[in-house]
């Protein structure tokens, strides 16, 4: 069940369902997840996560977990598992309709700093949801966003529309109006998976879609998150782990797709020393300047 609202000052603080996914492979982030969580996101909210898994052995471990409810969820193959996403919440609606506020995290996120109510939350009388920018393309002209451009699928944006560009990594918001997002993209991808129609980047596709014109988001700042290697984004509160490290398996054992994991060596050839890129740099700092919701 819901944990219990506790008061702080005699005010009641918000009870927040933290969602997750760890199916197949990808159990193996889910340590790197709770106890990172746990030490940093929302220590002034009430949290109990959903944790999504066919994992026997994390199954087995419920009642080690008081703040951990566990739903058994098979693993389906790419890209599948992104694509009913929604659905996968759906699951899930009566158990997390009970809280304020629900938010998913993708299966590789670790939290780096703090990340207090009003970091996340929308809490301002026009928000309903949250949402995040795609960390390498938001300083891009629309023109060259990653939108679905295809005209027969659900998730199609023309090339004069749209403003920004959110990844699917972090999703959230007040739980009446997450749920209503997860039944309308849910739908979407239903009619188009009987089109025979995959959007392009499946569920975030879908979710671009649904965001145009809207003015109840709020939108994090481009340093909010960083990816792994981005050790430059001094002031980023969240990192998305690197899947095709060597340490994971990487990322065609992650998905299934081999049974083979990625060595060291060959990691280590595959992503040698990266040029600086100082150009794309730039032209990120320079946007995170003149960065407007």
């Amino acid at each position: 069940m819901p944990p219990t609202i506790s008061t702080i000052d005699n005010h009641p603080q918000p009870s927040v369902a933290i969602l997750y996914i760890a199916t197949g492979r990808y159990t193996v982030f889910w340590d790197y997840f709770y106890k990172s969580a746990e030490k940093y996101l929302l220590p002034n909210c009430d949290k109990h996560y959903v944790l999504f898994t066919d994992n026997i052995e994390l199954l087995n471990k419920q009642s080690e977990y008081l703040n951990v409810s566990m739903i058994k969820q098979e693993a389906l193959q790419w890209p599948y598992i992104a694509l009913m996403r929604y659905q996968i919440f759906l699951n899930a609606r009566q158990f997390i309709s009970s809280f304020d506020f629900s938010f998913y995290f993708n299966g590789n996120t670790e939290f780096l700093d703090t990340i207090f109510q009003e970091d996340l939350l929308p809490l301002k009388d026009h928000e309903k949801l949250t949402l995040y920018l795609q960390p390498h393309v938001f300083h891009r002209h629309r023109r060259k966003y990653p939108y679905d451009r295809n005209p027969q699928s659900q998730a199609y944006i023309p090339y004069n529309q749209g403003r920004h560009y959110f990844a699917g990594g972090i999703l959230g918001g007040k739980t009446n109006a997450f749920l209503e997002l997860c039944e309308l993209l849910n739908a979407q991808t239903e009619t188009d998976l009987k089109n025979n129609i995959i959007a392009l980047w499946h569920d975030e596709s879908y979710l671009n879609k649904f965001a145009l014109g809207r003015a109840d988001i709020k939108i994090l700042p481009p340093y909010f998150t960083r990816g792994e290697r981005e050790y430059w984004k001094k002031t980023s509160k969240l990192m998305f782990s690197d899947k095709s490290h060597y340490r994971f398996g990487g990322h065609s054992y992650l998905r299934g797709e081999t049974n083979n994991k990625i060595t060291q060596a060959e990691w280590k050839k595959n992503n040698g020393r990266r040029k600086r890129k100082l150009k794309t740099r730039f032209r990120q700092y320079i946007a995170s300047l003149f960065f407007r919701q």
